[in-house]
């Protein structure tokens, strides 16, 4: 039962980045990890998202052995594990080719924090990581020393990588990323250049997010 559950909300997440214009086609990844079991559901390899479904989300280990799978997983399935094993706090991995994070990318230049919920998702500038082949180790190596504890890197020369405590955060931040990449532009088209936050106003963003952006129902007045 938990795999199908892991397998729905990894294809309904790639998914959304086809809505959300953050891929198209069969390009980017998307995984999640649930470490009790010690296991990862990722999408597989040269799949549309126009015409997968929920079956052909794979099923491997943290080793990239295959446990129940149609399909073999991403090329870049590498570039998520060593994630999951470096960092026990992230479960969740979202890869995209985002136009307006790739665009600094392709200048190598980090994208700023322009906006409050940049801050509150980002909690700092998204770095560049150097171009590596796509699909290979050293690509997967750039991009976790690139990123370190942060939660999200730009791949020079292809797209953008976030990662999260679950798919959520992980969108979360990289549709914050993708974002604040999209205004900077956006202002810099119209020949000034964006005021950015302060880093101090970063931090506390951030630590407010961290600590309390959450659901939080109405509380239940009984009438007397």
């Amino acid at each position: 039962m938990f795999e199908q559950t892991l397998r729905e909300q990894v294809f309904e997440t790639a998914q959304n980045m086809v809505k959300d214009r953050l891929a198209y086609g069969a390009q980017g990844n998307v995984s999640a990890f649930d470490r009790q079991r010690g296991l990862v559901a990722i999408t597989p390899t040269a799949i549309p998202y126009a015409s997968m479904h929920v079956e052909d989300i794979v099923i491997l280990d943290l080793e990239g052995k295959l446990v129940d799978a149609l399909w073999r997983p991403t090329s870049e399935t590498e570039m998520h594990l060593v994630f999951y094993r470096q960092r026990l706090e992230v479960n969740a991995v979202v890869h995209c080719h985002a136009p307006y994070a790739t665009l600094f990318g392709v200048l190598n230049e980090p994208i700023p924090v322009a906006l409050t919920e940049a801050a509150m998702c980002l909690g700092g500038a998204v770095e560049v990581a150097p171009y590596r082949r796509p699909g290979t180790p050293e690509l997967a190596e750039v991009a976790y020393e690139t990123m370190r504890h942060g939660v999200a890197v730009v791949l020079a020369q292809h797209g953008l990588l976030a990662v999260g405590v679950d798919l959520s955060q992980a969108y979360d931040t990289a549709m914050a990323a993708e974002t604040s990449a999209r205004i900077v532009y956006m202002a810099r088209a119209m020949g000034r250049e964006p005021q950015l936050l302060s880093e101090q106003e970063i931090h506390e963003m951030r630590r407010l997010y961290l600590s309390g952006y959450h659901p939080k129902p109405v509380p239940v007045i009984k009438e007397e």
